[in-house]
This record gives structure tokens, C-alpha cells and sequence, in this order.
């Protein structure tokens, strides 16, 4: 059973909750003005309210609103795929999230063409797309027979209303209200023109420091049918595990150019740590504990998973799980529409480690916390049950999950030391080549694939 501290967090919790939905009610009529006012005085602009900008001015994938949920992207049909879509006649991409809220609510997006390292390019709304450059989210629909009320919100793109001229990397800005400022998440994703083919393997590196914790990733890019004058300068390679933005190489040169052919071969730029399989578990059934779930309490009105005990995994061990690098998928066993019969339930974690691993701090990772690091999904150590405590509040499904520590005098992600690292993981790898000519204005993206290591 679960302890009354968390019976006193659920009340608040619902508490919380209610006063939020009556805030989002009442504020409606002050957005207008204030809106009405920034438009008359011409201040509105993403521009100027760029907060979805790092310190090197790169687009980036946030949630910025406690009450949007399960996020996600993808090539329409197949909801755990990259962002990634051909200019012309391909599967659309579909994004959705949930709002924790049971009546509907104003959201508009905007799309924002972007370099290959993701700071926002200089070309105008007329160059890189057909149609409207902000638009309506206007399809959502309501929970139902669920214990946690919500509404869920879809949007497919291209659409009537937007389609794309040129190719390279986008990001979705998603707002309410028609207040630019008012931004509640970001998404990335990349239109390419699939006129180069890349052939790529993920294998043990060469160099022997690297052999037992690491992965070489090795390509070949065959541009046979389009020209590049300088291989040297113009082409621009980015190299993602997992879809990770921030585990990434870039900056590579051709180590061997052939006619048609560049060969990026290294020994040491291109390699990557292999971390460990993602952990796992499935909040799919509210009556039967699942895997790895330990026990499933019913607190009015909410339902609780208390997941089995996590260890840190022995740096020198590896063992073979199937996982979703990372990622998580909607369902639920008691539904037949996962997207608004699916409850959110609130899942609690342990870690148990005798000792912190340093002075920093311990996070849950993985795309059900967007891969971002705060207070939200920030480990609590309880010295007297020597172990790291966390709650989050999920929607019915199956989830990836990892601990990563990040040391307090760094901002680098530490994944190794409680995941442990190795040469036998099975990662993927997404391979970006984008192509900056004479004349040309902006990067465009002209072929990519995703590379697996060690596919079971």
C-alpha cells in the first residue's frame, strides 16, 4: 500500500488541478486585451519572445506548460518513428498531445525553417512554404471514461492550408490564443529532398580505449547523381543516437572523396558511447500488474504504479533487453482509443544506491520527460531508505526509461554512471547530410538514414 504522504500529494494534486482549470477560464477575457494591445503596438513576434532558443540562438524541443502531455511527432502510420519526410509525395507527419484539462482550448501553431544546426534561417515565409505561415489546431476531442479528464489535440501537416518548397530542418512552434509569446511546446522535425543515398554501419571502433564502451559509427555517402563542387565545404553531416538532439556528432569532413562517393571513415570523431538498454515498464492494465510494475493502488481519484525497485546496472556487465531506445507508446488494455481512453495515472519510481554518485543530481530520461532536465523529473534522495524517489504522471502505456546523472560544476549528461556503457548495445543512429552550394541560401537537407548497431 502506499504511504499517506502520497494519498496528502494526490488531494493536493486534484486540488492543484481545479484551481488551474478555473485560471485558464477567467484568464481568457485578459489574453484578448493584452493581445489586442501587443498587436496594435506591433510587439507581437517570435523574434522577440524567442524562448524556445537556446544560448546559441538553436531551435529546441520544450514543453513549457505543465498541463500539455505525451507529445509526440512522427511519419503518420508509425508513431515511433523520426520526423522525417520527403518534399514531394510522401507520408505525412502527425503530431499529438494532450492538454490535462476537460474543455477544449485555442492553440495555433507556426513554422519556422531553420539551418542545419538549428538556429532559424534567414529566408522569409513566402521562400520556404505554400499557404498560411500560423494556423489552427482544429482537431481535438475530449477524454472519456477516464478517472483523469483531458483533451487530446492532432494535427497532420503538410495540410490544405501549408505545404513546403524547400527542404531542411523546421520547427513546429505550438502557442495559445494567437499570443506568440504564450508558447507551450516545440517540436523538430526535417523535409528532405532524398537525392543522395547513405550506406552506414555502427560497429566496435577501431581504437582500442574505445572498444569496450563504445560505438563507431562509419558511412558512405553516394552523390552520383547530384554534383558537389567542393566536398569539403559544402556538405554538413549531423549524426544523432537515438533521436536524441543533444547526443550528437557534427562537424565531419570526407575522409576519402571518390567520383560520386564520400567516405566518412574515422577511428576516434565518430565515435559514441553505447550507454545500456533502456529500461522498461507497462502501465497498459489498471487491474493487473504488468511488467515490471510491482503493485497498482486505486486513490480516489487516481490510480497509482509503484514500479519494482531499480539497481544501478554493474559498470562491467551487459545484458540484452529489447527496447524502444527510449521511447513510448499509447495503450491501453482496457480501451479500444488509446488517444482518449487511455487514464493518466501517476507512476513512482526507486532507485536504490547506498550512496549518491557525486555531487550533482539524478533525472529520469527519456522521451516520456522530452529528454529535458528540471525540477519535474529531478531523482529525491531519501538517505533513510538509501534510494532516489520520483512521481510522474503518465498516460496508459509502454515506456522507456534511464537514469542519467548530470555532475553540478557540468551541463554534459552523464549516461554511463548508472546506466553503465557498451560496445554491445543496440542503438540507432540518425545520419543527416545537408548540402550548402554556390548560390544557395540555405542548408538543404538531401539525404539521410538511420544506421543500427547490433540489431536483434
Amino acid at each position: 500500500m502506499l504511504p499517506q504522504k502520497l494519498l496528502k500529494n494526490t488531494l493536493e494534486h486534484n486540488l492543484q488541478r481545479k484551481v488551474r482549470g478555473e485560471m485558464h477560464k477567467t484568464n481568457d477575457m485578459k489574453k484578448m486585451i493584452i493581445l489586442s494591445a501587443l498587436v496594435l503596438s506591433g510587439t507581437v513576434g517570435l523574434k522577440g519572445q524567442a524562448v524556445y532558443l537556446d544560448e546559441r540562438g538553436c531551435g529546441r524541443e520544450l514543453i513549457l506548460d505543465a498541463d500539455i502531455k505525451s507529445v509526440q511527432l512522427y511519419r503518420e502510420g508509425w508513431p515511433l518513428s523520426y520526423p522525417v519526410t520527403r518534399k514531394e509525395n510522401d507520408i505525412p507527419l502527425v503530431l499529438e498531445f494532450d492538454e490535462l484539462l476537460d474543455h477544449p482550448s485555442q492553440f495555433n501553431y507556426k513554422i519556422v525553417h531553420c539551418n542545419a544546426d538549428w538556429t532559424p534561417s534567414e529566408l522569409s515565409d513566402q521562400e520556404v512554404m505554400e499557404g498560411f505561415p500560423e494556423n489552427v489546431i482544429r482537431d481535438y476531442r475530449t477524454s472519456f471514461s477516464t478517472y483523469y479528464n483531458y483533451t487530446h489535440y492532432t494535427l497532420q501537416f503538410p495540410n490544405e492550408e501549408l505545404r513546403f518548397k524547400i527542404s531542411g530542418n523546421y520547427l513546429l512552434i505550438v502557442y495559445r490564443d494567437y499570443d506568440e509569446s504564450s508558447v507551450v511546446l516545440t517540436r523538430r522535425f526535417m523535409i528532405t529532398e532524398g537525392i543522395v543515398s547513405i550506406e552506414g554501419k555502427a560497429k566496435i571502433p577501431e581504437l582500442n580505449m574505445y572498444r569496450g564502451c563504445c560505438q563507431e559509427i562509419d558511412f558512405t555517402v553516394n552523390h552520383s547523381n547530384f554534383p558537389i563542387s567542393d566536398p569539403y565545404s559544402e556538405p554538413k553531416v549531423f549524426i544523432y543516437q537515438n533521436g536524441i538532439w543533444d547526443l550528437n556528432i557534427s562537424g565531419l569532413r570526407p575522409l576519402i572523396v571518390n567520383e560520386g562517393e564520400l567516405v566518412y571513415d574515422y577511428q576516434q570523431e565518430n565515435i559514441f558511447m553505447g550507454g545500456n538498454e533502456f529500461r522498461l515498464f507497462d502501465t497498459k492494465n489498471t487491474r493487473i500488474p504488468t511488467y515490471y510494475v510491482q503493485s497498482i493502488d486505486y486513490i480516489s481519484p487516481y490510480f497509482h504504479f509503484t514500479l519494482k525497485p531499480d539497481e544501478p546496472n554493474k559498470a562491467h556487465l551487459y545484458f540484452s533487453r529489447e527496447d524502444m531506445n527510449g521511447r513510448f507508446f499509447i495503450e491501453s488494455e482496457e480501451g479500444s482509443d488509446p488517444d482518449v481512453d487511455a487514464d493518466y495515472v501517476f507512476v513512482h519510481f526507486r532507485l536504490n544506491m547506498a550512496f549518491p554518485p557525486g555531487q550533482g543530481s539524478v533525472y529520469i530520461a527519456g522521451a516520456l520527460t522530452n529528454w529535458q532536465f528540471g525540477d519535474e523529473n529531478r531523482m529525491e534522495y531519501d538517505a533513510d531508505q538509501e534510494a532516489y524517489m520520483k512521481t510522474l504522471l503518465l498516460k496508459q502505456g509502454v515506456y522507456n526509461y534511464r537514469y542519467v546523472f548530470i555532475p553540478e560544476s557540468s551541463s554534459e549528461i552523464d549516461i554511463s554512471a548508472i546506466e553503465g556503457s557498451h560496445f554491445e548495445t543496440e542503438n540507432e543512429y540518425l545520419v543527416l547530410f545537408y548540402h550548402f552550394g554556390p548560390g544557395e541560401r540555405f542548408d538543404r537537407l538531401i539525404g539521410h538514414q538511420v544506421v543500427r548497431s547490433n540489431a536483434q
